[in-house]
């Protein structure tokens, strides 16, 4: 799957990747053992672009792929990595752009591991040294910045894809519970009808009135967002991994990182 995106290459669009298909050209493997079946205006570049992904999937570097691909095609990343690609989101004390983040919650190796502000949130960037892959669901919008600034480093030490965008171009549109009650797939219910709004009270019931509860609730809320962005990975792939209800079973309320470190790899 992986080796049939073009759209990232140079001067190709629908009209042209129509074109290499008629002629047998459906992988970067087919341009470059059959240099003489692509249209000579493309041959020279395309041979050289494919030739270079394929030296990038032979290194692993999946950052050039979700660098360099066009979202048309970046779907096609999340297939071929998809056991190997870790999922977040994160809470934060309300929705404006100075809203600080409360708790972060990581799908990552089989297993959910929970950040709380003010007790080990600094500890997300210890598991994000062993993220070969994250995804998000409007991450790159909203998740990402927020976790730039709060740790205050530049850039994610992983590669990161939104599932957002991807979603949208097999015409899933709006947010994330939309998207997968569209799917089918829906939260337990006791989260059904809980948003973000809720999110928000839970936070600060537990900041200041100490109420375990409303932490509690609050981090099975988030961990339940981060369980939705499974399913939905395995939909806009084709391919399926998990199981819904296994998934459901898991929610922490609380699964802090390990302290040794080594556990996580």
């Amino acid at each position: 799957m992986i080796t049939s995106a073009f759209y990232h290459c140079r001067g190709i669009g629908r009209r042209r990747l129509e074109l290499l298909e008629s002629t047998g050209i459906r992988s970067w493997h087919d341009v470059v053992n059959t240099p003489d079946q692509v249209p000579p205006t493309l041959r020279n570049s395309l041979v050289r672009e494919c030739q270079e992904m394929l030296e990038a999937l032979e290194q692993d570097a999946i950052e050039t792929f979700v660098r360099r691909f066009d979202t048309r095609d970046k779907w096609r990343i999340l297939h071929h990595y998809l056991d190997r690609t870790s999922f977040f989101d994160i809470e934060t004390t309300g929705l404006n752009i100075d809203d600080t983040i409360t708790v972060i919650v990581c799908w990552h190796r089989g297993r959910f591991y929970t950040f709380v502000e003010h007790e080990n949130l600094d500890d997300f960037l210890d598991l994000l040294e062993d993220v070969e892959l994250l995804a998000s669901f409007n991450g790159s919008m909203f998740d990402v910045p927020r976790v730039l600034s709060t740790f205050h480093i530049s850039e994610l030490p992983c590669p990161h894809l939104d599932l957002r965008w991807i979603a949208r171009q097999q015409n899933l549109t709006g947010g994330l519970k939309r998207i997968t009650q569209r799917l089918g797939i829906h939260r337990p219910g006791d989260l059904t009808d809980v948003d973000g709004a809720q999110a928000v009270q839970w936070w600060w019931a537990w900041r200041l009135s100490g109420d375990e509860k409303a932490r509690a609730d609050l981090i099975r809320y988030c961990a339940a967002d981060v369980a939705l962005l499974l399913p939905l990975a395995e939909h806009v792939t084709g391919r399926q991994h998990w199981e819904l209800e296994e998934l459901w079973r898991q929610l922490p309320p609380d699964s802090p990182i390990p302290a040794d470190r080594s556990r996580l790899l």
